[in-house]
């Protein structure tokens, strides 16, 4: 009988050819051609090498690269600051660490120090990150995006073809969630790296549901633990959450006994087990790190609020609460939040899953009990998880209040969560889609209809009357979101509106001809017209979101930048003031940072919040106000951790003193023949001026350059100079100059050029004609002084002490508030640490030699050479599991000192001191995923021969529909589809058309 299989199976060529002269093998290409499409004008010119996918034309808007830039063109997507200075940056660090030999654990060059290659935040050791290892990092994003999508239709295309969906379908589905709200909105973060998964792990709980196979433990187990690795635990949580429901229902109604559901929920429970465990490496190291430094208790999300009507009306109407990613916006939330863009074509496939029946044919009675298994129920299951998404995310109350009381949901906007509307909103829209190219014709259905039982014509009527009032509430919620937008946006936001209703009612008659009408052309047809009402809309709505940058914009060093990577050195930092280079830049540029953005001890939050009590506008962005630049210079604090510069915008508020100048009377109009101005004579040093620019923001096509020279009134030498290009110029504007320097006896003017302009650019002057301006100068004695103008303004403070140093003495400040104070006051000498508890030794008030070694990042060697025992002080955020210290290679207590750093007790003599970062849990949870890797080898070694030999067994018993394990086979050449009779019959089964190839 296994030979006269053989026999009967078609070759590939002449199943290919039969396959092209069927209607649907055509409109499997076209389906197939729209994701190709979707691609290709969304992020093909990243592919190929113009461009990058990363969103680096954003940094034209911060400095020092906007400055550098010199354009006025900006990004059409202002929403992704944090992938450019959070998660780019690590994922660099870790990258480059790697390809030098070194697993970056810790990053030193934000915030203190922050845990690193450890834990999973970066999204670095998600599978769909490969290309970060292997590719040029500006092509990386692009070739990343690209893996998500083929992950997303590989998990659609499984997990449609269980339930028995026409192939054309799959790709639709496909298309639909990879343009949806959430995919579009977050990429490039770890975000979608996690979602792009939730397909195929929906396809392993459907298998786990239904097949009670054990093999599904790892097919659960490898999905979870993929997802788990991509650095966004919440996603997680909602996938497994709606899963887990998704899963009791599918095992209940495919089972329909307490066995087969017991047996299912073991294999599931053991997968997500199994997942946790392949995982331990970076789940154990996360555990620890979360319970010791992520701070939850701003997350804390309670109550019944969803996300309203109008969020949810984005999904067929992009625009109708802001405008895509352009930053204006009319709601309460980040866009990015909100979108949840899925297109009206799908909508309306929603809506036709439920109307139309699939067809029917003279082998459906054939179909075998697992196979029935696969499908029954799957659309009221998928439709009534759709519809529980929708209340939990958008509509909310008592059952979202109640999601709130667990994990996850507790601690993340319920926003976030619209990523598995999202799937369940693209795998309905699969199935009507499938529907739609194979249905039931109308006559047919109603011929059954007139037949059919009461209950069954009871049914048929509801899902009727349910489209009806779907339809309906789309109506009104459109309605309901239009009125809120504001007069400026009605126009465009109702032509678009209206653009979508005439899209959504060209796919609604094309569903009906499809339905309505028996013609194979027509139903080609009405496919092709649907694919591209989906793709389009999709392409149109997705590009804003998905600018190509120029390479170009990609990271370039600017002047700014180099001087921080020239003076910078390992015993100081540089800390940033307003958006000034990114907070998180500096682990990209390798330079040592006070600020950053990253998860943060509360110890050293407490210091910075001392300086700032307005920073953190969220949990993890540290930067200081720019009005605070006057006291930020003078900080002890500051000098405590190292901050050597202090980095602003170049029209920041000055740092000095600052001395009111003459009135302004009258205006200069500078003009390309008339370009200067000079003012007034004066003397001695200053750190910049305020001048009075136009009354009314005067811009220019291409932006100006404005610069100005201080210039010697006797000589006409240049004493100080600085030049930047501004897009625009209004009101007042201060501008740093490096002239602290400059003799208090030097009498000097200061002139004022702008070039560029397309207009005249009115400058405030005095009855004379002099520039008025006010000087700010430095203050005697602070060693504060301008270093560095242009592209962003460099103050050096030679205050600060070394990152590494000695402390001969010592203070024991118990509590936090107290010993912020302390280290605050100015009479504190620079020799003093501070401890939080009395130590086990006393600093004997001698002097030591401190020289760093050069080493890699997960570590600092010093060599100590003490005229009598004390402390060497280091002033990172050690104050953390992982951090241990030796003298001489012997372990030595690290203590707190000056609230966040760490110390470590040196005796009297030469010495080598190494303070270490080891990933906590690191070596439990390797030998717990090395252990699940060795069990699920021996595990599929041990099945894999089972199988052969029941197989052979099967084979010798002449039973060619049952399985090893007894249940029917999944063998493709098992099925009459793979005969030719079945191939030619124009009314193939679904098993027939998920298995002709």
């Amino acid at each position: 009988m296994a030979t006269e299989r053989v026999v009967d199976r078609l070759d590939r060529g002449t199943r290919f050819a039969l396959w092209l002269r069927r209607p649907q093998g055509w409109v499997e290409i076209v389906a197939w051609a729209a994701l190709v499409a979707f691609v290709v004008f969304t992020i093909g010119s990243a592919l190929i090498g113009h461009g990058t996918f990363l969103n680096t034309g954003l940094l034209n808007r911060y400095t020092p690269w906007g400055e550098s830039f010199e354009t006025t063109a900006g990004s059409t997507n202002i929403l992704t600051s944090d992938t450019l200075d959070s998660v780019f940056p690590q994922t660099t660090l870790l990258v480059r660490s790697a390809h030098e030999g070194v697993f970056a654990a810790w990053n030193p060059f934000v915030a203190g120090g922050v845990e690193l290659g450890g834990v999973p935040n970066s999204g670095a050791w998600s599978p769909l990150s490969l290309p970060w290892w292997i590719l040029p990092f500006s092509y990386a994003p692009g070739a990343v995006k690209l893996l998500e999508i083929v992950a997303v239709t590989v998990g659609m295309s499984l997990l449609l073809r269980r339930w028995g969906i026409p192939r054309a379908a799959w790709p639709i589905a496909s298309l639909v969630f990879a343009s949806s709200g959430f995919m579009v909105a977050w990429s490039n973060w770890p975000q979608t790296r996690v979602a792009a998964f939730i397909p195929l792990l929906f396809w392993a709980i459907d298998r786990a549901a239904v097949e009670l196979r054990a093999r599904d433990v790892i097919s659960v187990g490898a999905v979870v633990a993929s997802m788990l690795l991509g650095g966004f635990p919440a996603v997680v949580g909602y996938g497994l959450f709606v899963g887990g429901i998704f899963f009791l229902a599918r095992t209940i109604v495919a089972h329909r006994a307490l066995r087969g559901v017991v047996l299912s929920g073991l294999i599931a429970v053991g997968g997500i087990v199994f997942g946790l465990l392949l995982s331990a490496w970076q789940l154990v190291p996360f555990a620890i790190s979360a319970s010791n430094v992520v701070d939850f208790g701003g997350r804390g999300q309670h109550g019944g609020s969803g996300l309203g009507s109008r969020p949810m009306v984005t999904s067929w109407i992009p625009d109708v609460s802001f405008l895509g990613s352009s930053g204006a916006a009319w709601s309460n939330r980040n866009p990015v939040e909100e979108y949840s863009y899925i297109g009206i074509a799908a909508v309306v496939l929603i809506a036709a899953a439920v109307l139309i029946r699939p067809a029917t044919n003279r082998l459906s009675a054939d179909r075998g009990v697992l196979e029935r298994r696969r499908t029954r129920g799957v659309l009221t299951i998928v439709a009534a998880m759709l519809a529980f998404s929708v209340v939990l995310v958008f509509l909310g109350g008592p059952i979202l209040a109640a999601a709130r009381e667990l994990p996850v949901f507790d601690s993340n906007p319920i926003g976030r969560a619209r990523v598995v509307v999202g799937f369940f909103a693209a795998a309905l829209a699969g199935i009507g889609f499938g529907r739609v190219v194979e249905p039931e014709n109308l006559r047919d259905e109603l011929a059954r209809f007139r037949a059919a039982s009461p209950l069954r014509r009871t049914g048929r009527i509801a899902a009727i009357v349910l489209v009806v009032l779907f339809t309906l509430s789309i109506g009104l919620q459109t309605m309901l979101a239009l009125e809120a937008v504001p007069t400026e946006y009605v126009h465009q936001t109702k032509v678009e509106a209206l653009t979508v209703g005439i899209i959504g009612a060209a796919v609604g008659v094309a569903v009906l001809l499809a339905w309505f009408l028996r013609s194979r052309v027509v139903h080609v047809l009405v496919a092709v017209a649907i694919a591209a009402m989906v793709v389009v809309p999709a392409i149109s709505a997705t590009q804003k979101w998905w600018p190509i940058a120029s390479l170009s914009t990609f990271y370039p060093t600017t002047p700014a930048i180099e001087y921080l990577q020239q003076h910078v050195s390992d015993q100081e930092r540089y800390a940033t003031t307003g958006s000034a280079t990114l907070p998180g830049s500096a682990t990209y540029y390798g330079v040592r940072s006070v600020t950053g953005h990253a998860f943060q001890t509360r110890e050293w939050k407490q210091l910075m919040r001392s300086l700032d009590p307005d920073t953190y506008p969220t949990a993890t962005y540290l930067s200081f106000s720019p009005n605070l630049i006057p006291s930020l210079v003078e900080s002890t604090i500051l000098d405590r951790v190292a901050t050597k510069y202090l980095v602003a915008d170049p029209s920041a508020p000055l740092a000095g003193t600052a001395e009111d100048g003459a009135a302004q009377t009258k205006w200069s109009d500078l003009t390309a023949d008339n370009p200067s101005v000079d003012s007034a004579s004066n003397t001695g040093p200053l750190n910049g001026i305020t001048i009075t620019g136009p009354p009314a923001l005067t811009t220019s096509d291409g932006g100006m350059t404005l610069t100005v020279a201080v210039i010697a009134d006797g000589t006409g030498k240049t004493l100080a100079k600085t030049e930047s290009w501004v897009p625009a110029l209004g009101g007042g504007r201060n501008i740093a100059l490096p002239g602290s320097d400059i003799p208090a006896d030097t009498s000097w003017h200061v002139r004022i050029t702008i070039t560029g302009q397309s207009k005249l650019v009115p400058i405030g002057t005095d009855d004379d004609g002099h520039a008025v301006m006010s000087i700010t100068r430095p203050v005697s004695g602070d060693g504060v002084s301008v270093v560095h103008t242009g592209d962003a303004t460099v103050y050096e403070r030679d205050s600060a002490l070394d990152r590494v140093r000695w402390a001969s003495d010592q203070q024991v400040v118990t509590t936090a508030a107290e010993r912020i104070s302390t280290l605050a006051d100015p009479s504190l000498p620079d020799d003093t640490v501070v401890l939080n508890r009395t130590p086990d030794h006393t600093a004997a008030g001698g002097d030591a030699t401190v020289d760093l070694r050069d080493g890699d990042t997960n570590e600092t060697v010093a060599d100590v050479d003490a005229s009598a025992g004390g402390w060497l002080v280091v002033a990172d955020s050690v104050l953390r599991p992982g951090w241990s210290a030796t003298v001489d290679g012997e372990p030595s207590d690290l203590v707190t000192a000056d609230n966040a750093g760490g110390a470590v007790w040196v005796p009297k003599g030469e010495h080598t001191v190494r303070l270490h970062y080891s990933v906590p849990g690191a070596a439990p949870g390797g030998l717990v995923t090395g252990g699940a890797v060795l069990v699920a080898l021996a595990a599929s070694v041990l099945v894999s021969v089972t199988v052969r030999r029941r197989r052979r067994a099967a084979d010798a018993g002449d039973d060619p529909r049952t399985g090893p394990d007894g249940h029917e086979t999944d063998e493709p050449g098992d099925r009459p589809a793979d005969t030719l009779e079945s191939a030619v019959d124009p009314t193939p089964t679904a098993t027939q058309r998920n298995q002709t190839t």
